[in-house]
């Protein structure tokens, strides 16, 4: 069996795994709360996923300076980097948390938040899944899937087990939230535990910081408008949207996020295999295509269920007083999975240091804006646009690496 086959075979377990249980929890906390109060909570899930993955660089820059140093056994250089990182993380990360307190009530006002509270605690678990992220990237770069996939699945447990608890007992957004806090704390322990084991026996060792600077910069771009395409839409929704239209379609990008969870392996394996391979000059193409399609085979399941039953799974995961979001399903699951297809040519590009591609996505990230401040006048004209936005940034990504492939065909001749 192929090395990057056994590794996904194990990380579509682990993530399928934590998907099913982040879906059953966010399913779950929809029926117990009801719409206008799903949609706050569904909000600043929104506004987590957004400031997680626009600081994701965090966990994508470990990840690949671990994988180089792995490759040639410099695992002391692997702690003096967790440790460095973690530190600049803890403290730039509380300053960034001090700073967004000071903007909680504008932007509460604008998002029609009843109350400061769930923006509160959204910016508090940020703060703890960017801690996070450095254990998750140092198990990402040595290829320790298994150990990473254990992770995963003990954070969603965790959370679903305390968010039932919590949401019986006290049914409210605060409650719901609060299930996040307690996983994220738990987790952090257990993976300081878990990321020791690797360089035990290993002296700490200097590393080359301004390498690390370089790579920095494009990845948080990347990983900023990357964050904004897959929550923008909800954003507007909620903005200019009354309080059950915006529970409705949160129902909806709830569902659709399905296809985010099942490229999540696959994004997760390709930066280091790909880094690897490009570092030895090794051909990246085959290993590549082969990812790309383990992904559309899982999501072709998925995708043909929204399509062709969309009322019947929203009744039965959510409720009659839902059937509002069926229509927005099938289109809704296309676009995102254009909008993840695209991702994964990015992140190709990224593994091999080629930044080029960020004029493709910055522009196209401002168009999606100012379309959706544009054509909002229904759920279904949003989802119109998204369809279009992602679509054209899918064409746009295969035309540029097929560019980039012809053009280093030619200097290699």
């Amino acid at each position: 069996m192929r090395t990057e086959t056994r590794h996904s075979l194990i990380l579509v377990v682990g993530t399928g795994t934590t998907a099913l249980l982040s879906m059953v929890y966010s399913v779950y906390a929809g029926r117990m709360l009801g719409p206008a109060d799903y949609a706050d909570f569904t909000a600043a899930i929104s506004l987590i996923v957004l400031f997680s993955l626009a600081l994701g660089p965090i966990n994508g820059i470990v990840t690949r300076f671990t994988a180089q140093f792995a490759s040639r056994g410099e695992y002391g250089k692997i702690r003096t980097l967790s440790r460095e990182i973690s530190k600049r993380v803890a403290l730039f990360g509380l300053i960034g948390v001090l700073i967004g307190l000071l903007a909680v009530r504008p932007l509460a006002g604008v998002l029609q938040f009843n109350s400061p509270i769930p923006l509160i605690m959204a910016y508090g678990l940020t703060y703890l899944s960017l801690l996070l992220n450095v254990p998750r990237g140092v198990l990402r770069g040595v290829q320790a899937f298994g150990k990473y996939s254990v992770n995963t699945v003990l954070e969603a447990t965790i959370r679903l087990i305390a968010g039932i608890v919590l949401l019986q007992c006290i049914c409210g957004v605060v409650s719901g939230l609060s299930a996040y806090l307690i996983a994220l704390t738990g987790i952090l322990v257990f993976a300081r535990f878990q990321m020791r084991s690797i360089w035990r026996g290993h002296a700490a060792e200097s590393v080359d910081g301004s390498a690390i600077r370089r790579f920095t910069a494009p990845m948080f771009v990347l990983a900023l408008c990357g964050a904004s395409f897959q929550n923008i839409d909800m954003l507007f929704v909620k903005h200019y949207f009354a309080p059950a239209d915006a529970g409705h379609y949160g129902a909806a990008f709830t569902l659709t996020r399905t296809i985010g969870m099942l490229v999540t392996p696959f994004g997760l394996l390709l930066l280091p295999v790909i880094a690897g391979l490009y570092d030895r000059g090794q051909p990246i193409a085959a290993p590549f295509a082969r990812i790309c399609s383990y992904f559309l085979l899982l999501v072709t399941g998925p995708l043909l269920l929204f399509w062709l039953w969309p009322d019947k799974i929203i009744v039965l995961l959510y409720g009659s007083e839902y059937e509002a979001a069926a229509p927005l399903l099938g289109l809704l699951a296309t676009a995102r999975l254009a909008g993840y297809l695209a991702a994964l040519l990015e992140l190709t590009q990224s593994a091999m240091n080629n930044f080029r591609f960020l004029y493709i996505h910055v522009f196209t990230l401002a168009a999606e804006a100012l379309a959706l401040m544009i054509w909002h006048d229904s759920l279904q004209m949003i989802v119109g646009v998204v369809f279009v936005i992602q679509g054209l940034r899918l064409v746009t990504m295969v035309v540029f690496t097929m560019y980039v492939g012809r053009v280093q065909d030619k200097r290699s001749t």
